[in-house]
């Protein structure tokens, strides 16, 4: 004959096995998988903008805009910090300068500037970065111009920025030291130098 205190044993070690296996089935299966090459490249690392570069690649662009350009002069610069997680960072003082002869004789110049901080999200999918949830509350960029120092109330021309957001995909590559990022639909390419 079973004691009550060995029955009543034997009675709750089927339930503490019930409730034990049901809390594996709530707990959530391990799915993630190990980071890409790409992503081992790009990503938890800061990276600086190559604006000598982009200023060539501006220069070149600005003649199918109708701009009559002459040069195109770059100043301070942008970082780029993109952490493990997805999350990016964007800080600009970047500030293009941009001399034109809309006639003989008559200088332009063009100030287009990109100041403050972007913050957002990127995941990447193959060679492919997804933006999401960009925050431009504290960026701002502005276009003015001038003609013998004098302010050009209505400029006539558009200058193209050079920044880019949340509404497309960003082609990217990624080695060693060097990445660069492609606006899905656009021309312009940017090269970025890893800082850390």
């Amino acid at each position: 004959m079973i004691s009550s205190k060995r029955a009543s044993a034997l009675l709750m070690a089927p339930a503490a096995l019930l409730v034990l296996s049901g809390c594996a089935l709530i707990e959530p299966a391990d799915t993630s998988e190990p980071p890409t090459a790409m992503e081992l490249c790009a990503m938890g690392h800061t990276w600086s903008l190559d604006t000598a570069d982009l200023s060539e690649k501006l220069l070149a662009e600005l003649p199918s805009e109708d701009v009559p350009a002459k040069a195109v002069e770059p100043s301070g610069g942008q970082t780029l910090t993109w952490g493990s997680d997805g999350a990016v960072t964007i800080d600009s003082d970047l500030v293009f300068t941009i001399t034109a002869e809309p006639k003989k004789d008559q200088v332009m110049t063009i100030t287009q500037s990109y100041t403050g901080t972007v913050k957002g999200k990127a995941l990447i999918n193959v060679d492919v970065a997804i933006p999401r949830d960009w925050d431009v509350s504290d960026y701002t960029v502005e276009t003015s111009a001038t003609i013998a120092d004098e302010p050009v109330e209505e400029l006539a021309y558009t200058i193209p920025r050079s920044d880019f957001d949340d509404v497309v995909g960003l082609i990217i590559t990624c080695e060693a030291d060097v990445m660069t990022v492609n606006p899905r639909g656009t021309d312009l390419v940017q090269v970025w130098a890893k800082t850390s």
